[in-house]
């Protein structure tokens, strides 16, 4: 890839939004290209904290088991997103596995060059507090409501969550192109796959939200909202 072209799709993300041409052209001397296939692991609970991430195109998945193999945790990232958020200034291994689960296209620079770049600019330095706070919050609301409820709310708490932190605004509807399965949903939520297919027959049966594996469709936004509050 050419380095203009890595210039451009730099800008794309929100923490080099404000950077000068002169500075992304600096910066994309440390910057690398790579694509992954569905299924591959790009680092694991454990790994070195060597790379810092920007996801071009695709959705990654992160996730961490305990010693008995259990999924303890498992999150989501969406193109023109960078991370990992987690261990920044501090850790010095990854605390969870990502995997892709599409192909995907992203961006990556060594773990080191970020944080210099992040403790010499204010811009910056806002921006990641920004995101973290974000982040917090989204998965406070997440946790409140997870511990709040019964089985079938903890399903429609699962996909309001999906719908805000993957969701993208299609004309009436909110599109989650996430490949996103019963399992998935399951686990999240903690509950059976019966009962993630009796709420989402459900749903879809009331025509509030359409779902296949590659795609959900919520046609009805409101519902969520008045579900989740």
């Amino acid at each position: 890839m050419k380095p203009e072209n890595i210039v451009e799709l730099l800008k794309s993300f929100e923490v080099f939004s404000h950077s000068s041409e002169k500075e992304l052209i600096q910066l994309s001397s440390f910057v690398y290209w790579r694509t992954y296939r569905k299924g591959q692991m790009l680092f694991t609970a454990g790994d070195p904290r060597e790379r810092i991430y920007l996801l071009v195109d695709g959705f990654v998945k992160l996730e961490k088991n305990n010693s008995d193999a259990t999924l303890l945790y498992s999150d989501y990232i969406k193109p023109n997103t960078l991370f990992p958020y987690g261990g920044l200034f501090s850790d010095p291994d990854y605390h969870y596995s990502a995997i892709a689960v599409t192909d995907v296209e992203l961006l990556y620079l060594p773990t080191f060059y970020f944080e210099d770049t992040v403790k010499r600019s204010k811009k910056h330095l806002l921006h990641v507090v920004r995101e973290l706070s974000s982040i917090l919050r989204l998965h406070e609301t997440r946790l409140q409501k997870m511990t709040n409820s019964n089985a079938t709310e903890r399903v429609i708490h699962t996909i309001s969550y999906l719908m805000e932190d993957l969701g993208s605004q299609e004309g009436d509807v909110i599109t989650l192109r996430c490949p996103i399965t019963t399992t998935d949903i399951s686990n999240i939520s903690g509950t059976s796959r019966e009962t993630v297919s009796h709420v989402i027959n459900d749903l879809k049966k009331n025509k509030i939200l359409s779902f296949t594996y590659k795609k959900m469709t919520i046609h009805d936004q409101q519902y969520f909202q008045l579900e989740s509050s």
